[in-house]
């Protein structure tokens, strides 16, 4: 199978009013009126014109057709991702010829074709090739492979040199994200006209030297090239490259005297080796480098006049540049002076300084000049001992500071110079300091203007600072959402005034954090292993609206009742509570709590006496709970608006509550609840008429389903998991289930046959894990005239399909871990295939 867009498109109108537009006087003086990246402003436009003149060309050889601008009588075709979907698009007989191609060599593609795409679904594509060799043409070629699950079998340098040597007419040439390509013959040579080659995500070690001779290449993307090593030698001979795409390599190193490709506008990295290839210098002669840039293995500068040469300050295209270090050094000094030298142009807006070895930094970090800088980030800068005046940096938006091991104060230096009317970080929105070892105090900004430092500051993280006692004691922050504050143990004083509006994570027994001092106001707390907990609780909730306790062994009770605010209840993996009030009957109400979700919490035996009073709650969730007896008294009072319940593992649970359950209950799950499983002839779900999924697994002691439990008629999804004694299912009382659309039967082993007359309503059927399933029933789904999606998976005893053919509504067929009927539904050749061969998608992954 191979995915394609052959022919048959229409030249719409859009098109050709977008050509006349951008062709026009006032569209070109527009564009080149922008004094910023004029000239390339002026290429790009040239190139588009460029491409839409040769679209018009060529709308014959491509099947085009021009329209006058009315509205089209024809449908749409779906777009469709040529590496997502293994659909065919395009007009139906050129599908079937694409279809055939892999298969035999009776289909050709028109010598007259231009573009072609299509996915590699199994074997190497010698058939696709073949079935093309006429179009000696081609100007786009892209290749896919989509058999993921077939990795391993890799295509060889016979079919891609057949390619070369047929096709050295292409512009465009993508093997992307074939990991099956681990190399390319020589002859890639040919493809003298090619301008754009990508060969992102492939296995590619090496490029043949070869591809030095495409003379006229312009784009190559290496990304996500995993394995890639080395680049060509004599890749100085690409003298029309402009885009260099090599992010995520394993490069080291660049060829030598990559000066003179003075024509590149993107190069995303720069690696610099220990003694050969291009030294940093060659970036000189780069004038017209913008986007992002990446510079490695700095450490591996011996001259700093070299770093100077590379001329960053003139790089006035550049929006992102990153400088790194690897390794350590004796010379601070010298990485001092490197770095002094690899000033950028002040037209930067993300700067990254990573491993820098220096103990101070230069003077044009943090200088006022960079206006533009929204982002920043200094990482493992270990011999630093203070931080630059960052303050003074008036657009920064995203301040990340990590990994300064000498830094013991953050004082005055760090806010720089500024007046009333500039305030330091005026801009701030996102502060994150982390992994400071020896970092203790941090004084606030010492001017007395109305206002101070950080005005707009909305998110503070605060992590890993063990030595850490305060944070901004005197600091108003009006705008501060989310404070996070993790393996910060010595931390005692907060902020003296928290914002209404507040999302605190506190982590790793920062138990002395004055959590109490929070005002009211719609604050979400997320607490995780913390010793102490209690006094921290009782200063805090009564303002909190959302929590998470997260890994508190000292939490024994959670005073929910005390909690008029609380709206989202979460607690997880709290292994010594055991209850949820601060009595043993519940007083007073929880009005305002929607949501509670309680995990891994294995000494929670029961719910608070007299239930629960949420009347606006609609989510329960209860999981691993596994000495938890029963649930909340009077749910179908005290709960009216509940609708969604799961519960998983909770092998005590022995029945609902008396009542029975709320009737506007729309989701239940009930999942390795032994006890609960085995009274379901109690559950009266016939009275929920609400009831519209329901999901029921794990219980070694079902043998027949629905059996006793009478199911409403308004399920619409039902899912069946994990019986693994479960034997048959009784279609009589499925067949009453009228609005059932979604069915699955997963992990039941010993079931052998499916029941016959399923509900006619089904749109989905999903097969999973039945090992001993032996066959679907000689009508099998005929009469499921509404099923769109078939799944049949991990059933190695089915032996072939059903009898009758597949219902003609089905759209989509799944088959995987199938090795017996994988055989029979083979295309063309398998004695099940003229049973599916209508269903437009058919999916058929083999077996290891």
């Amino acid at each position: 199978m191979a995915t394609a867009l052959v022919g048959g498109s229409i030249l719409s109108a859009f098109l050709q009013v977008l050509f006349d537009r951008m062709a026009s006087r006032e569209a070109r003086s527009t564009l080149s009126s922008s004094k910023r990246e004029k000239e390339e402003m002026e290429e790009k436009l040239g190139e588009i014109l460029d491409r839409l003149e040769y679209l018009v060309q060529q709308k014959d050889a491509l099947g085009l057709r021009e329209g006058m601008g009315e509205k089209s009588s024809l449908q749409k075709t779906p777009t469709t991702s040529l590496v997502d979907d293994i659909d065919v698009c395009g007009r139906d007989h050129d599908k079937e010829a694409i279809l055939k191609l892999e298969d035999d060599n009776s289909s050709k593609i028109s010598k007259k074709a231009r573009h072609l795409s299509f996915a590699r679904i199994h074997g190497d594509g010698t058939m696709i090739l073949k079935g093309a060799c006429e179009a000696h043409f081609l100007r786009t070629l892209l290749l896919f492979n989509r058999s993921h699950w077939q990795q391993g079998r890799h295509v060889g340098n016979g079919v891609m040199n057949n390619l070369f040597l047929t096709f050295k007419c292409l512009r465009a040439l993508s093997l992307s994200l074939d990991h099956d390509v681990v190399g390319l013959p020589n002859s890639i040579g040919n493809l003298k006209h090619l301008r754009y080659l990508n060969l992102s995500a492939t296995s590619i070690v090496r490029l043949p030297d070869s591809v030095s001779t495409l003379y006229n290449l312009q784009t190559l993307i290496l990304h996500e090239c995993k394995d890639l090593i080395e680049l060509p030698t004599s890749m100085m001979k690409l003298i029309n490259l402009c885009h260099l795409d090599i992010t995520k390599t394993k490069l080291q190193a660049m060829p030598s005297q990559l000066s003179k490709l003075t024509k590149l506008r993107k190069l995303t990295d720069f690696f610099l080796g220990k003694q050969s290839g291009s030294s940093i210098n060659e970036l000189g002669k780069l004038q017209h480098l913008g986007g992002t840039l990446r510079i490695w293995n700095l450490q591996n500068v011996m001259d700093a006049q070299n770093a100077m040469k590379a001329n960053l300050n003139g790089k006035q295209l550049l929006k992102e540049l990153e400088l790194t270090w690897k390794g350590d050094t004796n010379d601070s000094l010298h990485e001092r002076l490197v770095l002094e030298q690899l000033q950028p142009h002040v037209n930067i807006e993300c700067l990254s300084i990573v491993g820098y070895m220096g103990t101070r930094f230069p003077d044009w970090i943090g200088d006022s000049s960079f206006s533009n800088i929204v982002s920043l980030k200094l990482i493992g800068c270990k011999y630093c001992s203070s931080l630059p005046p960052l303050g003074q940096l008036v657009s920064l938006k995203d301040l990340l500071i990590k990994e300064f091991g000498e830094i013991m104060v953050v004082g005055p230096e760090f806010y720089g110079s500024c007046t009333s009317m500039k305030k330091p970080f005026g801009s701030l929105e996102i502060l994150t300091f982390e992994g400071m070892s020896k970092w203790h105090e941090w004084f606030f900004y010492s001017e007395d203007d109305e206002g101070g430092a950080f005005p707009r500051l909305q998110k503070l993280y605060i992590n890993c600072c063990p030595h850490l006692t305060k944070v901004l004691p005197n600091c108003q922050l009006p705008c501060l959402t989310t404070l996070e504050i993790r393996k910060c143990p010595q931390l005692v004083s907060l902020l003296p005034r928290i914002p209404s509006f507040l999302i605190v994570e506190v982590e790793d027994d920062s138990r002395e954090v004055l959590l109490e001092k929070l005002s009211s106001g719609q604050h979400s707390l997320k607490l995780d292993r913390l010793k102490s907990l209690d006094s921290l609780l009782k200063g805090c909730l009564s303002t909190t609206e959302k929590i998470l306790v997260r890994n508190c062994d000292s939490l024994e009770s959670f005073p929910l009742d005390q909690c008029p605010q609380l709206k989202h209840v979460r607690i997880h993996g709290c292994p010594n509570l055991q209850s949820l009030s601060s009595h043993e009957v519940a007083r007073g109400d929880v009005t305002s709590l929607y949501s509670l979700e309680i995990r891994d919490c294995p000494h929670l035996v029961s719910f608070p006496e007299g239930g629960l009073a949420a009347p606006n709650m609609t989510v329960l969730r209860l999981r691993n709970c596994s000495k938890m007896k029963s649930l909340p008294e009077y749910m179908d009072s005290l709960l009216p608006s509940l609708v969604e319940i799961s519960l998983r593992r909770c092998p005590e649970l022995e029945s609902f509550p008396k009542g029975g359950l709320p009737c506007k209950l729309e989701s239940l799950e009930v999942y390795a609840c032994k006890k609960l499983i085995n009274a379901c002839s109690e559950w009266n779900l016939q009275k929920l008429y609400s009831l519209s999924h329901l999901t029921i697994g794990m219980c070694k002691e079902v043998e027949s389903f629905p059996e006793s439990l009478r199911l409403p008629p308004s399920l619409c999804y039902l899912k069946i998991s994990d019986l693994q004694n479960l034997k048959s299912l009784d279609c009589r009382e499925l067949q009453h289930l009228t609005s059932l659309r979604e069915l699955m039967i997963d992990g039941c082993p010993k079931l052998q046959s499916l029941p016959e007359g399923l509900p006619a309503t089904l749109t989905s059927f999903k097969i999973w894990a039945l090992q001993n399933l032996e066959s679907l029933g000689h009508k099998g789904f005929q009469h499921l005239t509404a099923l769109r999606e078939l799944e049949i998976e991990s059933c190695p005893m089915l032996q072939s399909m059903p009898e009758e053919p597949l219902p003609p509504s089905l759209s989509s067929l799944y088959i995987r871990e199938c090795p017996l009927l994988e055989s029979r539904c083979q295309r063309e050749k398998g004695e099940d295939w003229h049973k599916i061969q209508h269903v437009p998608n058919i999916h058929i992954y083999a077996t290891c």
